[in-house]
Order: C-alpha cells, then structure tokens, then sequence
C-alpha cells in the first residue's frame, strides 16, 4: 500500500514537472516568436522607409506645388539658360503649368546608383529629375536617396523679351497647338510664330530611350488667345495638310508623320519580334533568342524581368497585332509601337488573353535588327 502510494507520488510529482517545463517551453518559444515578429517588422518598415519612391514623391510634390526656388538649386542647365536669374526662371515655370495637370513616373536608368524619373505637364513630358544615394543609411544598413539633379524641358527666353501670347486678348480662350518641329500652324487666320511658343524642343521619345548621339523627332507647343472654336489649318514639312486633334478644352495637337513605307516593311519582322518578347515574359523561350544588342538597356530590362506570373498553359498564339508610332531616327535606328492580344490557351484547351504593347528601339548590328530598347506598356 505504501509503495504503491509512492509509487503514484512519484507519478505526479514527474507530471508536474513535466507540464511546469513544456509550458515554460512553449512560453519561450511564444516569447521568441512575438520578439521575431517585432523585429521582422522593424526590418520591413525599415526597408520601406528606404525605397527611392519615398523621397521621389518628396520632389514631386515640389512640382505640385510649383516650389520651383527648391528646385532652381538642382536645375544647373537652366541656371546656364537663365543667365542665373532665379526670379525669371520662377514665373516662367509658374506661367507655364497654370491651371495644368502635373504627373510623374519613373524612367529607365541602367546605373543602379541613380533613379531617374520623368514630370509631365497635361500628359508631355516638360522635366526630369534624378535621385542619388545620400551617404545615409538606415538602422539596417538600407541607404537612402536625395535629389540629384532637375532637367526641365522648356523654351527659354530672354527675361526683356518675354512670350507675347497674341489673339483676341479680351474676348478669345487661352489655347494651345502642340506640333511636330517644323510643322506650321494657323489659327483664325493668324500664322504662329516663335512670339507664340510657350515649350519648344518637347520629346516624343523618353529621355536616354535612344542610343548616345541620336535625336528623336520633337514638338512645339504654341500658345494663342483664340476664337471659343477656332478655325486651324496645320501643313507638315512638305507643305501637306495634317489634322489637329482636340486632347482637352482649348487644346489641340498633331503626332509626328510616320514613315509608313518603311513601316509596312518591317511591319511582320516588328510583330515576330514582340512575339518573342511575349514569350520570353511566359517562360517559353530563352533570352537570347529575342535578339537583344549586347550591354544594350533592352538586355539588361529583360534580365530583370521576372516571369513568374505566367499561369501555366499548353501554347500561345499573337491575335490583332499592329505597328504604330514608327519613326525612322536614322539608316540604322527606328522607334515604333507594336501591340497585340497575347493568348495563352491551358491545358483544358481555355483561352486566356492578355492585352500586350511595347515600345521599341531596334538598330542594326552586322545587318540584321537588334533590339536596343524597350518599354513595357
């Protein structure tokens, strides 16, 4: 009776124990676990805290709100144009984006220790701007970016000889006519001359899309105090009649003249191309047979690219393909866009369709087409 008394005490006190040590283990473990997810957290807000975009917004928002003094001490090529005049560079730019929508996105850089990002006005681009490592890291050793430098894109005038915005000054609608470089245009009548530029040199193309050297086609903005629905006659280069198109209110713009020989051409050769993009995007062909110019921005683009997103399919197949914006910019380099219904068709013989468009720079390297650069839309 005893020994079994024992023996039952001995039991329990064991159990005690035992429960005493699992729970004080499972409390650590929660402990251990709370403390991790504190400290994953902490990593996470911190490697946020760091991405470029947060300072990009930073500058941005300098444009919204037309804080262009802050900007001036960044903008070195219009310090030059300026003349250094600070005051003027300031109204121009206020002038300039009145009563206009102000955006902005992020622009290609191949130089991991910069960021590059474009500032449009109603949708054209007028500035850019870089952001740089600032020396400064934060407690996880992430680095932080400032601003580096600011490019904008507008037509500089001498401060005595402002921009006379001519028309009926009284009764007529401030209005603009965006146009190719050479391109003339007439408005009730009037011809517009340089007095009525309000922006010249506008790019088509995004800045650094072309190879060093090369110049894409360009547009001028004219600003005229016009009829509530004004008669506009716009002729190209050769003297051909061209159709502005209405964008806004009291806004109207023409697109540079394709070459549509050439286009025609290279049309099947253009969309074989943005086939082989499609596919590389879905895993079901390897880089190097995209064509790629060695050390090109297209090349590393693409080396980037994850296409982990791709769902899994049997084939693919390119549906309503075509080829816009084509744009001869040398013997050896064009531009153009090239859209298409990529198609995946699964296992189950389902179609799944997946609207795709690129923007495209080829050039030739030893007499075949490499592609240079590209933009995924």
């Amino acid at each position: 009776m005893n020994k079994n008394k024992r023996k039952n005490g001995l039991q329990g006190l064991w159990a005690s124990r035992f429960y005493r040590v699992y729970f004080i283990a499972v409390s650590v473990a929660l402990l251990a676990i709370a403390i991790g997810l504190i400290w994953l957290r902490g990593v996470v807000r911190d490697y946020e805290t760091a991405q470029p975009v947060h300072a990009a917004k930073v500058v941005a928002e300098l444009f919204e709100r037309g804080d262009y003094d802050s900007l001036y001490a960044f903008d070195t090529s219009a310090q030059d144009a300026y003349n250094g005049d600070e005051a003027f560079y300031v109204d121009s730019l206020n002038q300039l984006t009145q009563g206009k929508a102000i955006g902005w996105r992020e622009a290609f850089s191949s130089d991991p220790d910069e960021k590059k990002y474009t500032v449009t006005l109603d949708g054209d681009k007028f500035a850019s701007f870089t952001l740089v490592p600032s020396g400064e890291t934060t407690a996880h050793g992430n680095r932080l970016w400032q601003l580096g430098s600011v490019t904008t894109n507008v037509a500089v005038q001498e401060p005595d000889q402002p921009a006379q915005v001519q028309g009926d000054l009284e009764n007529g609608v401030y209005s603009t006519f965006t146009v190719p470089t050479g391109y003339t245009v007439t408005v009730d009548g009037v011809t517009m001359t340089e007095q009525n530029v309000a922006r010249a040199g506008i790019p088509v193309l995004p800045e650094g899309f072309l190879p060093s050297g090369l110049e894409g086609p360009t547009m001028v903005e004219y600003a005229y105090y016009a009829s509530d629905a004004p008669a506009i006659a716009v002729t190209d280069d050769t003297g051909a009649a061209v159709e502005a198109v209405a964008t806004a209110d009291h806004a109207w713009r023409c697109e540079p003249k394709e070459n549509e020989q050439m286009r025609e051409q290279l049309s099947e050769a253009i969309v074989k191309l943005g086939e082989r993009i499609a596919k590389y995007t879905v895993d079901d062909l390897s880089r190097d047979r995209i064509g790629c110019a060695p050390d090109s921005p297209a090349e590393a683009i693409l080396k980037k690219f994850s296409n982990s997103w791709a769902p899994s399919h049997k084939s693919t197949r390119v549906v309503n393909p075509k080829v816009s914006e084509f744009y001869m910019i040398s013997d050896e380099c064009f531009t153009c866009h090239v859209s298409f219904d990529f198609v995946l068709t699964s296992r189950r013989e389902n179609d799944y369709n997946y609207p795709t468009s690129y923007t495209l720079c080829v050039i030739k390297r030893k007499g075949k087409g490499a592609l240079y650069n590209i933009i995924f839309h």
